[in-house]
């Protein structure tokens, strides 16, 4: 209740989930505001303002889900980006810190006027200097740059994709990233090392690494963190590369002490003071989102997850148009997509953004018991640590439930296959009433999400097709699938059981017909062969 009553991610689900009840809005505003007066002191906690949330049918104009695949053009797109980006890692500082000598990188022509000496008192030309620091590769499409001038807007690209790529990864808010320091990453422990009773380490500390918008101070950090993926850390340490060599132009001896997007237009400006330039400004420049257009599938999935706004009406999600991406989509959509395992399995989907989906749920579920030691801020006042109600943790753990009744519904309703088993039967009986018109499909979503929620329905794959017990599966983890076929959980499709037995005539085949490992295979391959001749074959004989 405490935390529900202080958390506003937690609060805003609970909220919109009641208040079309009758009387909920009036009695439930009555409640909070008596807590209220009740004050912070006696409760120990400080309950959410009624004021703060918008109770009753209100217009929604919450940032949308990025589409599926928009979303995917957007990951792959921005990871070609940073490994063509990373690829010039070790030549990017030099190449920038040597743009201090003002006739560096300036044709000959524009050298001899300026009074640049004679013959041996020449600079590399700037196409000479590209190749002399390996970067010809690394600086074109979005970041090309043919002379001197154009070098402060490449660079300013640059900036705008590992800013990018820390929103799509992090789930940070736009003001904390341009807030990020020179040092913003750090490791901290999540599993402590395990110590037998000799003192002797049996298994070492698990460390995992971290980014902060502020550095510790007197042994605490001042505000929350993130984890820290691959990629993060690869982005940050380009951003950081650029901001070392920039550092030389502002004659800045150490780089710890400026931020990490420090501004390029030092190369353009000599008076230019230390801050971070206007990346907003040159992200709506770049080309490379301009390509990812919006199509008629994108609408139909947009209005399916929020189908109380009219989306055909707001011109910037017009069919055709290039998609307007903004952090606030990117931190909403990674709580949403990362707690999908649907989306997850994707074959097109880099394999960085599986990895981070596998980290955020060890380390942002609900049970993971230092989530506010290494990810919240040490409130001196409570003297404890705290895991603000904004943190993209929360968003996630609200979002897993949500992403398990869209994978099952898109995974059963949404084809054609034929389901079998305990659960498989009943989600038959329900597609086929959604078809007839019998019942509505957004009354099977919302039946669905609330089961879900409530913990009595789950989600995931099978080899036979899916699962919907809640908890552990001695069997699942084990490999005995054929355990699926009398589950009551279990959803069978026809066409697995069908893969499944021309797998196992091959694997059987392979076997000595007296060997153990032939009557195991034999046994569950009889299992199948039945079940597809008793349940699956008798069905299309009744139909």
């Amino acid at each position: 209740m405490r935390q529900l009553l202080i958390t506003p991610v937690y609060f805003a689900v609970f909220v919109s989930q009641n208040n079309k009840r009758t009387n909920f809005n009036r009695t439930f505003r009555g409640l909070l505001n008596h807590l209220l007066t009740i004050g912070e002191q006696r409760l120990g906690y400080k309950v959410i303002s009624s004021n703060d949330l918008e109770f009753g049918r209100t217009k929604s104009m919450q940032h949308p889900v990025i589409p599926t695949h928009i979303y995917l053009g957007i990951i792959n797109q921005l990871g070609n980006f940073l490994d063509q980006l990373y690829l010039g890692l070790d030549g990017i500082e030099n190449f920038i810190a040597c743009f201090a000598d003002f006739f560096y990188g300036r044709s000959k022509n524009q050298q001899r006027t300026r009074g640049a000496g004679g013959e041996k008192h020449r600079r590399p030309t700037f196409e000479q200097a590209l190749k002399s620091h390996g970067l010809s590769k690394i600086m074109s499409d979005e970041f090309a740059c043919s002379d001197r001038r154009q070098l402060s807007r490449s660079l300013m690209a640059m900036q705008c994709v590992v800013k990018t790529i820390i929103h799509l990864y992090t789930g940070m808010r736009d003001q904390e990233v341009l807030r990020l320091s020179y040092n913003c990453l750090s490791q901290e422990v999540a599993v402590s090392e395990t110590v037998d009773d000799h003192g002797s380490v049996r298994d070492s500390a698990r460390m995992i690494s971290i980014i902060s918008t502020t550095t510790k101070f007197e042994g605490y950090r001042k505000e929350e963190s993130w984890l820290a993926t691959e990629e993060v850390i690869k982005a940050i340490k380009v951003a950081q590369a650029i901001c070392r060599g920039l550092c030389v132009l502002y004659r800045i001896d150490n780089p710890e002490k400026c931020p990490l997007f420090l501004n390029s237009a030092i190369l353009l400006h000599e008076d230019t003071e230390v801050g971070v330039g206007r990346l907003d400004k040159r992200a709506r420049e770049m080309n490379w989102s301009r390509g990812i257009l919006i199509q008629s599938a994108d609408l139909r999935e947009l209005t399916l997850s929020d189908p109380e706004r009219d989306y055909s009406s707001d011109n910037r999600y017009a069919l055709g148009k290039p998609w307007p991406i903004s952090s606030h989509q990117l931190r909403r959509s990674l709580a949403f997509y990362a707690s999908s395992s649907g989306f997850v399995s994707l074959p097109s989907l880099k394999s960085q953004y599986k990895h981070m989906t596998i980290q955020m749920t060890r380390y942002y579920a609900n049970n993971f018991e230092n989530l506010k030691t290494i990810f919240g801020y040490f409130d001196v006042k409570k003297n404890e640590f705290v895991l603000p109600a904004s943190h993209v943790a929360l968003e996630f753990q609200v979002g897993m439930p949500m992403a398990v009744a869209n994978q099952l519904l898109a995974d059963l309703l949404g084809k054609e296959t034929s389901l079998f088993g305990g659960t498989g039967s009943y989600m038959e009986k329900q597609k086929a009433r959604v078809e007839s018109g019998e019942l509505c499909v957004e009354d099977v979503r919302a039946e669905t999400l609330s089961r879900v929620k409530n913990g009595e329905l789950y989600y995931r794959s099978t080899l036979l097709g899916g699962c919907t017990k809640v908890g552990r599966c001695d069997s699942f983890l084990l490999g005995d699938f054929v355990e699926c076929l009398s589950c009551e959980g279990a959803i069978i499709k026809s066409e697995k059981i069908a893969d499944a037995i021309v797998t196992m005539n091959s694997e059987i085949a392979s076997y000595e017909k007296n060997s153990v490992e032939y009557q195991i295979t034999k046994i569950d391959l009889d299992k199948l062969v039945s079940f597809q001749a008793r349940v699956i074959e008798t069905r299309r004989v009744e139909r």
